[in-house]
């Protein structure tokens, strides 16, 4: 790839970061970056830029000078820093959901059964694959079940959704994943039209 082809992708890249995240949150950026890694330093840049513009939001206009700029683009990096390493305290100290089946001493079918949910829905949230925002009939059920707050749920979820389980890979192929939205997982489960309206919370 030649430099203006890299340049050409490099503001595609940060247009669309632009587009998706106005205000971008630690975890977005993490994962802007971690998706197109050689371009990390000028999404964090564009991070703090744009925090740096959300702070001024309201604020009388001023004459903007170097030192000013220079003072806000670092306060917005020391912000970002400071959220990113939150962030990944956050996510070390959390539980997955496979950790919190085993504490529960239980596993996918037979939570499955218990809660009389389809097996490859449990298994898609497990793995990463389930979308949100999921059923609160679902996260109702299941927060007991596995005797956990619903903040360690939505943790729990978060992290799986950051690191989904790809599968194994085959020898001709990469090991893929389509993560989808909860309604859409439990409509094309196997489960009864009852059920499903039933964790869909539309019986």
């Amino acid at each position: 790839m030649n430099d203006r082809n890299k340049a050409e992708d490099r503001e595609a890249v940060l247009f669309a970061f632009h587009q998706e995240c106005a205000r971008p949150t630690a975890g977005q950026i993490i994962a802007w970056v971690s998706r197109f890694p050689q371009f990390a330093d000028d999404i964090r840049a564009h991070a703090a830029v744009a925090w740096d513009w959300a702070m001024r939001e309201g604020l009388a206009d001023e004459e903007l000078d170097e030192s000013i700029s220079a003072r806000g683009y670092s306060q917005a990096l020391n912000i970002i820093f400071n959220e990113e390493h939150s962030a990944e305290n956050l996510t070390a100290s959390c539980q997955r959901f496979q950790d919190m089946l085993a504490a529960a001493g239980t596993d996918i079918p037979r939570l499955a059964r218990e809660l009389d949910v389809g097996r490859s829905v449990l298994a898609d949230l497990v793995n990463g694959w389930m979308l949100t925002p999921v059923p609160e009939r679902f996260v109702d059920a299941v927060v007991p079940a596995l005797a956990i707050t619903r903040e360690s749920f939505y943790s729990a979820l978060q992290l799986a959704l950051e690191s989904p389980y790809l599968g194994h890979a085959k020898a001709d192929k990469t090991p893929t994943i389509k993560p989808r939205s909860a309604d859409q997982i439990i409509r094309e489960s196997d489960m009864s039209e009852e059920r499903k309206r039933y964790w869909l919370g539309e019986d």
